[in-house]
């Protein structure tokens, strides 16, 4: 038998084992880049178990873990199998630290098979979600960090191993993938089209916004868009942090504009579009978006997309200059229609300096809410149905959670994520669908961690700055696409006034080539932790929010852009940070002072308006 045949065995016998494997689990992963490593797994929820199945291009032994979400080897429940002469093993250990894993006395993990074929070894088990193990890490919702590892060789014995010839780890979302079966294979007839940003001279600043405007091919009737993926330009992984495409109408004279989103030079004609109505959303760590089969972004005809404006934020710390950038979005869309016009429906808090997050703190959050002043007069009768989204918050943020309720009664969450990556920023999809009644509400709160911090945290577009936002996929497609709360600053005013009189805020001349003031001052502030800590608190969890409620082009469907949320549910406060103010106080000070609304609010608010609102 020739080298060729030999080849297009292994060839054929790989493709074999790779598709029985896919048509026996529910997901499919590669863990590395190369795809020698594939990981598979199907969830129980009635059992409480998760199988699993690894192909790893090796004859000999490979090891498989959970990280305490950290994706470093110490700390982590492991794995590791073989075969060897005909027969499979696998092994439970622990790692305490960066060494061969301990076994553990009690053995978890259930072997169900394993084979050696052809260079690959393949094993499968099962585990239950929780084992009361001491010595096994829960297998949560929200993002896991997974560990993996193989040798070119087998164990010498069971107790002495070689180290790794390769290793690695991979965030993943085990419970909320979208399962291979719920992605159908493209329609005949799909066509694609990209929207690439115009070798674009990325400014050496820390931070950019860059916006281009397009014009969306012609689709001779309606059609839907049912797969997204990612153009980032090669080495620019850590350049680009997120890339959102708005839905906006507009001059076809702007076709093809492409500016700083916050420079001078941005028309006035597109400054509408952003933070209005999302049809395409990527950020760092993600792959490629497929619509489960009965939903589509609708595509020309009445409701659907003519033009777009692209947004990309790229993060360059070290103000590198001279880079150049044509990263962006590709879309799949088909005429075969499909059941129902997806939609994307954006909440949390509006991004600005008075989403204050103190310094050093190990858990702050931050509630942003769509309340039913903004749902009962713009939903249908009968509801639209969520089936997925994608959370973000920047570097502090360790949680996410989005809480549903109903006449003030709260139901089951919705989306969320207890173990947020920022790294891994992947869309998640909704196990069951939630149905969404108009009168609902919405409250999503996100948690972060500021202890490393000297300095104050505010909401803000800097990747150091912070956001608490979530992009939720539904249908039917409705007219509303955006439901913020923000601050009211009038009532923040007076806390920064005492904050200034306790010399925790540098002067407002410090920064005077940088506007908005406001952003400067504040995130260069410090509060401690006494009174001003405790006024901020009960400050976040007394002052009733406001309400933003909008379409496409930030078209309003509320009488007033800002206007108080009268009634709403609120969250739980944070009862472990109550008990930990030491110092009494009688609230925040009582004055307002002409000189901190001049020099704070009037900068921002004209920043805000032509950035967002």
């Amino acid at each position: 038998m020739d080298r060729s045949t030999i080849f297009l065995l292994f060839f054929a016998c790989t493709i074999v084992n790779a598709a029985s494997l896919k048509n026996n689990y529910a997901h499919f992963l590669s863990m590395d880049e190369e795809e020698n490593y594939l990981m598979y797994w199907t969830t129980n929820d009635i059992e409480q178990t998760m199988d699993f199945a690894i192909s790893v291009k090796t004859s000999g032994w490979v090891g498989f873990g959970f990280s305490p979400y950290t994706g470093r080897m110490p700390g982590s429940d492991t794995i590791i199998g073989w075969v060897a002469n005909g027969k499979a093993y696998l092994q439970d250990r622990f790692a305490p630290s960066h060494t061969v894993p301990v076994l553990d006395a009690q053995q978890d993990y259930t072997l169900i098979s394993g084979e050696e074929n052809n260079g690959m070894t393949i094993l499968k088990f099962s585990r239950k979600y929780d084992t009361g193990d001491s010595k096994d890490l829960l297998i949560d919702t929200g993002t896991t960090r997974l560990i993996w590892a193989y040798n070119d060789n087998d164990p010498v014995d069971p107790q002495t191993f070689t180290k790794h010839t390769k290793q690695g780890s991979r965030s993943v979302n085990l419970f909320n993938s979208l399962p291979e079966a719920d992605k159908p294979p493209l329609p005949s007839d799909t066509q694609y089209f990209d929207l690439l940003n115009p070798d674009v001279a990325i400014p050496s600043g820390d931070t950019t916004y860059w916006c281009t405007a397009f014009k969306l091919p012609e689709v001779n009737g309606t059609a839907h868009m049912i797969k997204i993926d990612p153009i980032i330009q090669k080495g620019h992984s850590g350049l680009v942090h997120h890339i959102l495409v708005y839905d906006c109408v507009f001059d076809e004279k702007f076709h093809g504009s492409s500016h700083d989103c916050d420079s001078r030079n941005m028309p006035q004609g597109l400054r509408g579009c952003r933070g209005a109505t999302v049809i395409g959303a990527w950020a760092v760590g993600a792959e490629g978006l497929s619509y489960p089969a009965h939903v589509g972004l609708p595509l020309g005809g009445d409701k659907g997309a003519r033009y777009v404006v692209m947004e990309t934020h790229y993060d360059n710390p070290n103000r590198e200059a001279g880079l150049r950038d044509s990263s962006g979005m590709r879309f799949y869309y088909t005429h075969q229609l499909r059941q129902y016009d997806a939609g994307v429906f954006e909440i949390g808090q509006a991004t600005s300096p008075f989403m204050v997050i103190p310094e050093g703190q190990t858990q702050w959050e931050v509630a942003g809410y769509c309340s039913e002043n903004c749902t009962r007069p713009n939903l249908p009768s009968t509801g639209i149905k969520f089936f997925g989204g994608f959370l973000h918050t920047h570097l502090a943020g360790y949680s996410i959670v989005t809480k549903h309720y109903r006449n003030g009664v709260e139901l089951p969450e919705m989306l969320s994520n207890r173990h947020y990556d920022f790294n891994y920023q992947e869309t998640s999809f909704l196990k069951k669908e939630v149905t969404f009644l108009p009168g609902d509400q919405l409250t999503l709160i996100c948690t972060y961690n500021t202890a490393k911090r000297p300095k104050v945290t505010v909401g803000g577009i800097a990747t150091r700055d912070e956001m608490c936002l979530a992009y939720l996929l539904y249908y039917p497609k409705v007219d509303l696409s955006v439901c913020f709360s923000s601050n009211n600053y009038i009532h923040y005013l007076n806390y920064f006034q005492t904050l200034k009189e306790a010399g925790l805020t540098p002067p407002y001349n410090k920064y005077p080539s940088k506007p908005p003031y406001a952003w400067n001052v504040i995130r260069n502030s410090t509060i401690g932790k006494g009174i001003h800590l405790k006024n901020l608190y009960e400050l976040d969890n007394s002052v009733k929010p406001q309400q933003y409620c909008a379409a496409r082009n930030h078209v309003l469907l509320q009488p007033s852009g800002q206007m108080d949320i009268p009634k709403y549910v609120k969250y739980h406060t944070n009862q472990r940070l109550q008990n930990s103010f030491t110092e009494t106080t009688t609230g925040a000070a009582s004055k307002t002072h002409f000189s901190v609304l001049l020099m704070c609010i009037l900068p921002l608010f004209a920043y805000l308006l032509a950035r967002q609102f």
